[in-house]
């Protein structure tokens, strides 16, 4: 009776080791294949244009020409209470450069922006992108680093700790019998 219990709970814990790898396996593959995104709520005022968008660009970059990430401000007050129909306010394209970071100024002489509204910016962007940070003339504002794919993606971070974990589990496991 004692080998069948221990030989039940081997097949247990086997099963709970494979379904742990698998969803490591899974945050490897999204970091691989996800596309960057972050977004952040601004007010444009004397004191906090220009708005600097700033992209990091990683060196995987095939098609540079044709690489970029999109921004766009939105009303933030639409944007809030439904970002699908929020109005747009501008929007802009930033070309990448591989291994470097581009960025891109905006103030109140762009049209649509006005001093004195609140808009949400969002940074959009292929696996290529390495982070994003959105500065005003006050100070740093908001973005991710190293939120990008590829191999510095941090699901692939989070998957090759979720499947070493697993590893290291199943072999104390294995030798305490």
């Amino acid at each position: 009776m004692n080998d069948h219990s221990s030989t039940a709970k081997r097949i247990g814990f086997l099963l709970l080791l494979a379904a742990v790898v698998t969803v490591g396996l899974a945050g490897i593959t999204s970091a691989q294949t996800g596309e960057y995104s972050t977004n952040e709520t601004v007010k444009l005022t004397n004191d906090t244009d220009p708005i600097t968008v700033s992209v990091d660009w990683n060196e995987s970059i095939t098609d540079p020409a044709n690489t970029s990430a999109a921004v766009v401000f939105y009303n933030e007050t639409e944007y809030a209470a439904d970002p699908a129909n929020a109005t747009v306010a501008l929007e802009s394209v930033i070309p990448s450069d591989p291994g470097n970071t581009t960025e891109a100024e905006f103030n109140q002489t762009d049209s649509g922006l006005e001093l004195g509204n609140e808009y949400r910016v969002t940074v959009t962007g292929p696996a290529t992108v390495d982070g994003a940070s959105i500065e005003d003339s006050s100070g740093f504002l908001g973005g991710v680093i190293g939120g990008g794919g590829g191999l510095e993606g941090n699901g692939m971070l989070v998957g090759l700790a979720v499947i070493g974990l697993a590893v290291i589990g199943a072999a104390v496991y294995t030798m305490r019998d």
